[in-house]
């Protein structure tokens, strides 16, 4: 990485000028040069070897490729990445789990977990070193934020959890100075955090001793958002321009603590991910006089995208393609009139832990090329992302349960223990007054129930679900965000009942 940091912009067009090169190395020594990839059983179920690849992006492409390699059944669900399903093409049944998708002889610094839920998670590998080929682009995004002004703190999951990590280091390597770490899990060694919490008492320990230290993660639950609103009014009346790197639940729960309180957080920058960026919660924030921007990233990749300074949506994000693909195939969602552009993503990071060649990571949005007045799009990273909503995942308070688990719960858990049949329970999530609700719908024909004990019985049921599910669910309970609604479960327009139904 480059010591001149205003030398930015030419890294990034350097590397985009590498993309395709990078993209066929990725291919030679973690497909075609590992027997074992469940992507080369793909390409030669397909008939595709080395030199058609070769050949299709030579004719049409990275992206290009990548569509004709869907079209000959070359790309996995997110349920097949994390080994949920087998793998089925015509004249193929191939089992694989997660392992099977790292990359061979690299293991990364850190294990963290994945927000995923089925069985037993998914733990993901990190590479600390792969943060380096995010610092160019974040170094041009922070900076057009106005994110080096001050210090930054974070609301953000202590290990397990890899982002409360991944954020500290990043910003750490761009200079900035970090204050304060409020985590809504508990740090410290436990069962559930083991190495990863090891890692984060070195790493703590490291950068104090290399002269820029950053303090232990202080634990502050979700339904305490009082306390980050007051030490953040506290900043502010000392003159402090900080900007602080929290979910955007904690972000909308922390402003509207502040407004009850008559607390002054104006001129706070929020860095804000793992939900959707709606326009009622940047409303919220800019009524507060607080200014905010996002980023797209995945447990498994690091970061995808990062929020365009220049944006007319308030989720508009610049895909870092020196670094990674995407396209979209059309998917048919309940509820909605059109098909979807769901997403495949393709990563080509040369420090890369897993491989990902399109994979339908279960979320949609808009991607569209055009140039903007940024300085990412500058410096030529001009594919926006935005309206970025998920259709395989429950996500709420930047937690994810996955939707097999919710059709067990609702179809078999539910009825077993109260009543009625599969028809009669339902997931429903809505925004009110900014805030990500989440319903339980449960058909009046059930009968008299307790709907405290539904909400406790749901909470135990997706806590068992999932290796996290213990630190995911402690967030729901904390922040209160799940409800029963006494009605008749929402149908498509063909009379179909789905187990999640986003309200529009």
């Amino acid at each position: 990485m480059p010591p001149n940091w205003h030398d930015a912009p030419g890294v990034i067009a350097g590397w985009l000028a590498e993309r395709e090169h990078t993209f066929m190395a990725m291919l030679e020594r973690q497909v075609f040069g590992n027997s074992a990839s469940p992507y080369l059983s793909l390409l030669r179920a397909a008939g595709l070897g080395r030199s058609d690849v070769m050949g299709l992006v030579r004719d049409y492409g990275i992206e290009g490729c990548l569509r004709r390699l869907y079209s000959a059944g070359v790309h996995v669900t997110l349920d097949e990445f994390k080994g949920r399903r087998p793998i089925v093409r015509p004249g193929l049944e191939l089992p694989a789990g997660a392992a099977d998708f790292r990359v061979v002889g690299r293991r990364g610094h850190l294990t963290s977990s994945t927000g995923a839920s089925r069985s037993k998670g998914t733990p993901v590998e990190v590479d600390v070193a792969d943060l380096a080929y995010e610092l160019p682009a974040r170094y041009l995004f922070s900076q057009a934020y106005g994110l080096f002004d001050g210090p930054f703190a974070q609301w953000r999951p202590a290990p397990p959890g890899s982002a409360g990590l991944r954020s500290a280091l990043r910003n750490l390597k761009l200079g900035m100075r970090m204050t304060r770490w409020f985590t809504p899990t508990r740090p410290g060694l436990s069962a559930a955090s083991g190495k990863s919490a090891v890692v984060t008492w070195l790493t703590v320990a490291s950068a104090a001793l290399a002269g820029h230290p950053f303090p232990y993660p202080v634990y502050v639950p979700m339904d305490r958002p009082d306390v980050v609103a007051r030490w953040v009014a506290e900043q502010r009346a000392r003159g402090v321009r900080l900007h602080l790197d929290v979910m955007v639940s904690g972000a909308v729960a922390m402003c509207k603590a502040a407004h009850r309180l008559g607390l002054d957080i104006s001129g706070l920058t929020v860095r804000v991910g793992g939900e959707p960026v709606t326009p009622a919660k940047v409303a919220l924030f800019r009524s507060l006089g607080v200014a905010h921007c996002s980023q797209y990233a995945m447990s498994e990749t690091g970061a995808l995208g990062m929020s365009c300074a220049d944006a007319a949506e308030p989720d508009d994000v610049h895909l870092l393609t020196y670094r990674m693909a995407a396209i979209q195939i059309p998917r048919q969602l309940p509820g909605y009139p059109e098909p979807i552009g769901a997403l495949l993503l393709t990563n080509f990071s040369p420090r890369m832990t897993s491989v990902l060649l399109n994979l339908e990571v279960g979320d949609y949005g808009v991607l569209e090329e055009h140039d903007c007045g940024c300085p990412l799009g500058a410096a030529g990273l001009t594919t926006h992302l935005h309206t970025i909503r998920s259709y395989e995942k429950l996500v709420s308070a930047g937690m994810h349960f996955m939707g097999a688990d919710l059709i067990d719960l609702l179809e078999v858990a539910l009825p077993a223990r109260f009543g009625g049949g599969p028809d009669d329970y339902q997931f429903v999530e809505t925004e009110q007054d900014g805030e990500t609700v989440l319903k339980v719908v449960v058909h009046p024909d059930v009968g008299a129930l307790d709907e405290t004990e539904v909400i406790a019985f749901v909470l135990r049921e997706l806590s068992a679900r999932a290796k996290s599910g213990v630190m995911m669910t402690d967030i729901w309970r904390d922040s209160r965000l799940l409800r029963v609604e006494r009605a008749r479960p929402y149908t498509t327009r063909s009379a179909k009942v789905h187990s999640l139904h986003v309200e529009q």
